[in-house]
């Protein structure tokens, strides 16, 4: 269950991408403004702003605007700050790695769904050579960023229009942000050179537990059962990770390994490093319960705000005790295009 073994089974050019493409805060726009259809463009890129920054307020958490807040998780501060120590969580569960891949060379690097943008922030630091690209549907990244680093705001479940290809697509806890992964991992596979790699990085649900020390009627595993029901009626399945390797194979790639982790949902483990994970862990599900269910539940389960809060509440009562011995998997995912 713990094994980490796997299992094999320059500027960045401006408008990678059309139609609706928006560049982060801080990026001019290559916009002239000196002839009438430049201003029409001004008009139309101005509205495609006001759509993008707007904020949906919805059960006293902030969601993104864009594409009617598709995405189910808050962008609010609390939330935000959540992420970041998730990020940091995900460094230490891989050992500091940013990729298990073999992307040290890659010129081109594209983040899909880069949240925060700390992942693209650290590998152009680190790879001052590669020119790296985080798309995400909300924009909360950084201003300030490295030369060599962009970010663009558009749905990476729409058609992609890069009008070039990259040598290492990239995706970290995207669980429940797709609703069809053969198709995202088809156009990974369209928009790789040959010999790049695409990498997952995931969670998969349900939560695990191999003794039998987690009820079935406890908060927590009432929780873990309510999210997997509730990604099925959004569309947005949570236990899709699992799956990943054979769906690369089936998108066309080929050398897919598979590298297991996992994270204790509190300090059960003997062993010191996943004792210090599952404390990490726990205080980062602690915070996350209730923002990862409020939209889920509110939306497609017919629960109301306070519902969903008094039920986080017990669910975070359970998250502390640890005669709970549970889990999640997680998976490093990687294939090449042949």
């Amino acid at each position: 269950m713990f094994s980490v073994t796997p299992e094999v089974s320059s500027q960045i050019p401006h408008v990678p991408m059309e139609d609706s493409h928006w560049t982060a805060p801080g990026v001019p726009d290559p916009i002239d403004a000196d002839d009438d259809m430049s201003m029409g463009m001004l008009s139309s890129t101005a509205s495609l702003r006001s759509s993008i920054l707007r904020a949906l307020e919805e059960n006293g958490r902030k969601y993104h605007g864009y594409k009617d807040g598709k995405y189910v998780l808050p962008i609010d501060e609390q939330e935000l700050e959540r992420q970041e120590s998730q990020y940091y969580l995900c460094l230490e569960t891989f050992e500091k790695k940013l990729y298990f891949a073999p992307a040290e060379r890659a010129h081109r690097v594209l983040d899909a769904g880069c949240g925060i943008g700390h992942w693209v922030i650290d590998f152009a630091e680190q790879h001052p050579h590669s020119e790296v690209i985080g798309v995400d549907l909300s924009p909360i990244q950084p201003t300030f960023m490295p030369p060599n680093a962009l970010f663009q705001i558009d749905d990476l479940e729409e058609d992609w229009n890069f009008s070039f290809k990259f040598d290492y697509i990239h995706t970290l806890m995207m669980a429940g942000a797709f609703r069809d992964w053969p198709r995202f991992l088809g156009q990974c596979y369209d928009f790789l050179e040959r010999g790049g790699h695409v990498e997952v990085q995931d969670i998969d649900f349900p939560l695990r537990c191999d003794d039998g020390t987690m009820r079935p009627e406890s908060a927590v595993r009432r929780w873990s059962d309510l999210m997997m029901e509730a990604g099925e009626r959004s569309g947005f399945k949570l236990d899709e990770c699992g799956r990943v390797a054979d769906m690369m194979r089936a998108a066309g790639f080929v050398d897919v390994v598979r590298v297991p982790f996992c994270w204790p949902v509190n300090r059960w483990p003997r062993d010191q490093k996943l004792k210090q994970l599952g404390l990490w862990a726990q205080e980062n599900f602690a915070e996350g319960c209730e923002a990862m269910s409020m939209a889920l539940f509110t939306r497609f389960m017919g629960w109301t705000r306070d519902e969903v809060v008094e039920f986080s509440a017990r669910v975070r009562s359970d998250l502390a005790d640890t005669s709970i011995h549970a889990y999640f998997p997680i998976y490093v995912t990687y294939g090449r295009k042949p």
